[in-house]
Parts: structure tokens; C-alpha cells; sequence
């Protein structure tokens, strides 16, 4: 299933066909006296990564927040210094939602820019056969089952439409047993993936003892539930486990079970936000979350000194950044900066794609200190551990199992799908 990363071909991006040995000797400390132009974006004063995102379409502004968060990192690490005396630059560029946009993106990244970190883009599958072909480095948080599988890309909390986290369906099961046995979902049906990741959902789901009352596809302009909670109520449904839905929708939702009397156990995971108390008033009490990240948006800053970090830089670069459509991917892009960061200081005085490779391939536990779960980059191992919050009186707040700072691994795992292994690269 996964395919293994020849070390000449890499070796031979950028680098004339030079060994991985001597690409090493090359790019590390001791083989270098000062700065020189060693790779594609890598001046004696600069390193210049690029990202496409989708900034305009399907949705305005869908995951600009993924600029904002990559950006933010890299003006932190800058006005430390920046990486061995250069300056970490970012190239982002609109994909429009147009994979062949998305393919000439990456095209001119590939041959011009270091490597690929923090991109976002519902059609990021389109990238495929550039990294395929150029082996340029991919730091990001894919959201394509091609992406997510690939032997170049590294995401920081990796995620595969193969291995879903049974930590906190356990620990439900455990408190509710009558009520995992009447779920409801609604799941996105605007992308393969999205449908892709909701069938190992489901499996996840089936595999520990939930029944599935209801399911229904929606997609991201759907603005009513009510068919679907009227339907809901007819059929028993008792417990909501959504996967996929956003602040806004969770809050309609929330407000149009109130309406019509349903009362569930309801758990979210891409609903958190800052401002969701606001948007769902009194008909969020009680919601949990179940995540594999801190509560990035302020809640955890006095208990967590990263999210305190992460949030006063990304609010200089958009002081309404949690306002956002998709905040989460602004964790994303600052968790993929950071990653890609660790790995460039450790690729040497004079940085190549093949040194940079390497230290990728040496990072088998990354948490960026506790914003997220922690994962396994290198062998694209999910997070097994996660957190519990819940909405109450206004504010989302940490509860137990979950600790003041850090997670719960314990229940943990991972559901794997059939002949699903750690990737071999």
C-alpha cells in the first residue's frame, strides 16, 4: 500500500544526482564555513517555502487561516533569528478550486521553492504527480487520500482515511451504552475524501459496538438540518458523532435540535471554536469535543505556554483569525511550519531536499509542543491520544478523563483498516 522512497532518487533532486552521503557532507556543519545557494528557494539569506491553499473558492476565505498560521510561525521563528542566519519566506498561492491551478501551482513551487509546507486545498490530490515526479518535500496536513498516503508528504498530525482514533469512542461507549447503540451522522459529500474518511468512521463505529440510526450526506453550503433532525427524532436517534461539520453548521444544528425538542448526546470534533458559544447560545450545552489537539483558541493558554505563543502570533498576522471559516487549519499551518523548522535546523549550515528528507525521517514523535496530540511524522502513525472538553455556561472547557495540559492515552488506538501498516519511505 505504500510505496518506499529509492534514497539516490531522492538524493538526486536539486542535488545533480550527488549521494544521500554526500549530500549530507555537503549541507552539515562541518562541511560548510558560510551560507551559499545549496537547493531550489535557499539563498545565503533566505529559504523560500511555498503553499496553495483555497482562498477564494469553494468558500471565500476558506482556509486563509492556513496562510495565516504558517505565516505566523515563520515571523516567530524570524524575529528569533530565523534558521542557521536565514530568513524562512512564504510563497502561498490562491488555488481557486481548480486542480489545474493547483497542478501549475506546484509545478513553479517545486522547481523555485524548498519544499511544500502548511497547504491546504480540498483538491491538494492534483499535487500528486508533481511531488511524485520532482520529490520535493510536502510538510503539510493533507486532506486527499492520495496526499495523506504519500511517501514525500509529512504531515504533523498525521491522518489517513485508513486509521480512525478509538480513545474517545471507548471512553463513550463506556458512559453512554444505550445511547451509542441510536447514532446519528452527517457527514461531507463534497469530496471523495470527505466520503472516504466517513466510511472508516463508520467502521471505526461498527467495530466498537455502535449501531448507526441515521446517516446523511450534506455538503458545505447546507444551511438547514431540519429534515434530517425531524428524521432523527422519528427514528430514535440518542447520540450525535460528528466528524466533519463546522463551527457555523454545528450551530445550526444544535439551535434546530432545540427547536424541535431532540435531545442527544452530542459530540463534535471540527466544530470548536471560540465563538461557538455565541453562535449556538443556550442550545450548545453541554456538546462535547473530542480532539486531537489542545484548545488552541485561548482556553488552555494559561495551563499550555504554546497556545499562548500560537495565539499572539497568529492574532498579529489576523486579529480575527478564530473568526474564521476553518480556524483549525491555522493550528494546521503553524504545526506544519514548526515541523518543517525542526527538521531545516537539523538539515545543516547549507540545507538540500535530501538533508531535509533525512531529518523528516528522524522525527517519529512530534506534539509542537503540546498543541497537538502527539503522532509519528515520519511513519505516518496517527495521534492515539486526545482530549475532552464540553460546552458549559457559555464556555468550552477541559474535562475529565483529560488532564489540565497534555492527553489522555488511555483508552487509546487507532482502527486500522485491513493491511493498514506505518509507512516505509
Amino acid at each position: 500500500m505504500f510505496g518506499k522512497r529509492a534514497l539516490t532518487a531522492v538524493a538526486a533532486v536539486g542535488l545533480g544526482g550527488a549521494s544521500m552521503l554526500t549530500a549530507l557532507a555537503m549541507s552539515g556543519p562541518a562541511g560548510a564555513t558560510s551560507n551559499s545557494a545549496s537547493a531550489p528557494g535557499v539563498t545565503a539569506t533566505t529559504v523560500t517555502v511555498g503553499q496553495v491553499d483555497d482562498l477564494t473558492a469553494p468558500l471565500p476565505g476558506l482556509f486563509k487561516s492556513a496562510e495565516d498560521g504558517t505565516q505566523a510561525y515563520f515571523n516567530y521563528i524570524n524575529s528569533q533569528g530565523g534558521v542557521n542566519g536565514r530568513k524562512i519566506e512564504l510563497n502561498a498561492q490562491d488555488s481557486a478550486f481548480n486542480s489545474a491551478q493547483v497542478t501549475s501551482e506546484t509545478q513553479n513551487m517545486a522547481k523555485n521553492d524548498f519544499a511544500l509546507v502548511g497547504g491546504f486545498s480540498l483538491l491538494d490530490q492534483a499535487q500528486v504527480p508533481v511531488i511524485n515526479q520532482t520529490g520535493v518535500p510536502d510538510v503539510a496536513y493533507p486532506l486527499s487520500i492520495q496526499l495523506s498516503n504519500n511517501p514525500h508528504v509529512y504531515s504533523p498530525s498525521p491522518a489517513t482515511s485508513n486509521a480512525w482514533p478509538e480513545g474517545a469512542l471507548k471512553w463513550f461507549k463506556s458512559k453512554y451504552p444505550q445511547a451509542v447503540k441510536h447514532v446519528g451522522i452527517l457527514y461531507g459529500t463534497d469530496t471523495p475524501t470527505e466520503i472516504a474518511i466517513q466510511n472508516n468512521v463508520n467502521a471505526t463505529l461498527k467495530a466498537l459496538g455502535y449501531d448507526i440510526t441515521y446517516t446523511h450526506g450534506i455538503t458545505a453550503t447546507t444551511t438547514s438540518f431540519l429534515p434530517d433532525v425531524l428524521k432523527m427524532k422519528s427514528e430514535g436517534v440518542q447520540m450525535l458523532y460528528e466528524s466533519q461539520l463546522p463551527t457555523q453548521q454545528a450551530a445550526t444544528l444544535a439551535k434546530e435540535l432545540q427547536q424541535e425538542n431532540l435531545k442527544v448526546i452530542n459530540v463534535e470534533i471540527a466544530a470548536y471554536a471560540a465563538n461557538l458559544p455565541q453562535l449556538a447560545g443556550s442550545a450548545g450545552q453541554g456538546m462535547y469535543f473530542a480532539e486531537p489537539y489542545s484548545l488552541y483558541q485561548g482556553e488552555d493558554a494559561s495551563t499550555t505556554p504554546s497556545v499562548a505563543t500560537f495565539d499572539k502570533w497568529v492574532k498579529k498576522v489576523d486579529p480575527g483569525v478564530f473568526s474564521s471559516t476553518e480556524p483549525v487549519s491555522a493550528l494546521y499551518g503553524w504545526t506544519a511550519a514548526q515541523l518543517f523548522t525542526q527538521a531545516l535546523k537539523a538539515a545543516g549550515q547549507n540545507p538540500t531536499r535530501a538533508s531535509l528528507t533525512a531529518a523528516l525521517n528522524n522525527v517519529t514523535n512530534f506534539s509542537a509542543n503540546d498543541l497537538i496530540a502527539p503522532g509519528n511524522p515520519a511513519k505516518n502513525i496517527p495521534p492515539s491520544c486526545w482530549l475532552l472538553a464540553q460546552l458549559n455556561n457559555g464556555k468550552i472547557q477541559r474535562i475529565s478523563p483529560s488532564p489540565k495540559s497534555g492527553y489522555t492515552c488511555n483508552p487509546g488506538g487507532n482502527h486500522a483498516a485491513s493491511g493498514w501498516k506505518p509507512q516505509t519511505r
